[in-house]
C-alpha cells in the first residue's frame, strides 16, 4: 500500500467514515450454482460407472471403478464445502461482506466486532503465484483454472480474533457459527480465525479498497496487521499466538486504541 492511498483512507476514517462491500450478487450466485451443479453431476457419474463395473465382474475394472468411487466421492464433497463456505460469511445470503470503521468490523453473522478483539491481519494476496500456476499448460494448470471457476480466491482477509465462544455465541443463526473456526490458546478461551475469500466475490476494485481499509485501521491501532503473500506467515504468528510452539515468543496484546485514532493526522 502506497503512501497517498493510506492518507486517504486515513482521512476517510478520521471523518468517522464506515466502508462496506458487498457481493457481486450475480458473481456469487453463478459460482454458488456451479459448484452445485459440479457435485451433483460428479456424483451420478461416479455411481453410475462403479454400477457398469460391478455388473461387467471383472475384479481389476471394479478395483479401479472403487478407487474412482473414492476419489470421485471426496472431489464432490470438496464441492459441496466450498459452496457452504461461499455461505457462511455471506449469512447465506450476497449482501454485505464485510464492513469497515472506527466502531470495529461489521459483519452479516455478528453485527460488529470491537476492535479490541482483533489480535491480528493478514492481507494475503495470491495472485501472481496463482496466474503462474494456470499458465501452465499441464494437469495442474488445467485444475487451477477449473477451481477459480468454481469460486477459488486469490485474495483473503485472514484474522485472529479472540474469544471464539463468546463470538460463535453471538451469531443469531446457528448455521453460519463454524465461520469462525477455532484455534487453540493455551492461555485462554480458544481464538477465532475468520478468513474472507475476496476475489471470488467481489469486483478487483472493492477487493484492493478492502484490504487497504481494514490494514490502516489495525495498524493505527497497533495491531499485528501486514500484507502477505501466503497462508505462512498466518500459521506462524497464529502458532506463536496460540502457544502450540515450544520456543516462540507470543505477541503481546494491543494496547487497545479506542475512538477516532486519525484526527489530527495529515
Amino acid at each position: 500500500m502506497d503512501d497517498a492511498t493510506r492518507q486517504s483512507w486515513q482521512g476517510f476514517f478520521a471523518q468517522e467514515g464506515r466502508f462496506d462491500v458487498h457481493y457481486d450478487a450475480e458473481r456469487f450466485r453463478r459460482i454458488e450454482r456451479r459448484n452445485l451443479r459440479d457435485a451433483i453431476v460428479l456424483i451420478a457419474f461416479i455411481v453410475v460407472v462403479l454400477a457398469l463395473v460391478l455388473l461387467w465382474g471383472r475384479l481389476g475394472p471394479i478395483i479401479l471403478g472403487v478407487l474412482l468411487f473414492v476419489v470421485g466421492g471426496v472431489l464432490a464433497l470438496v464441492l459441496l464445502r466450498r459452496r457452504l463456505a461461499l455461505l457462511r460469511p455471506a449469512g447465506g445470503s450476497p449482501g454485505l461482506l464485510l464492513g469497515v470503521s472506527n466502531l470495529g468490523l461489521h459483519t452479516p453473522i455478528v453485527p460488529l466486532i470491537d476492535w479490541t478483539s482483533v489480535r491480528a491481519v493478514f492481507a494475503v494476496d495470491e495472485s501472481a503465484r496463482m496466474a503462474q500456476k494456470r499458465g501452465r499448460r499441464n494437469m495442474a494448470g488445467t485444475a487451477e483454472h477449473w477451481a477459480a471457476g468454481n469460486g477459488k480466491a486469490t485474495r483473503h482477509l485472514w484474522f485472529m480474533l479472540e474469544d471464539a465462544p463468546s463470538l460463535r455465541s453471538q451469531v443469531t443463526d446457528r448455521r453460519w457459527a463454524k465461520g469462525f473456526e477455532t484455534f487453540p490458546n493455551a492461555n485462554g478461551p480458544a481464538f477465532a480465525q475468520y478468513v474472507l475469500d475476496l476475489d471470488s466475490v467481489l469486483s478487483l476494485d472493492d477487493t484492493k479498497k478492502i484490504m487497504a481499509a481494514v490494514l490502516v485501521q489495525a495498524q493505527a491501532r497497533g495491531i499485528h496487521a501486514v500484507e502477505s503473500l501466503g497462508a505462512s506467515d498466518f500459521t506462524e504468528y497464529a502458532s506463536m499466538l496460540s502457544g502450540v510452539t515450544v520456543d516462540g515468543v507470543v505477541p503481546p496484546k494491543p494496547q487497545g486504541v479506542t475512538g477516532n485514532p486519525f484526527v489530527g493526522r495529515s
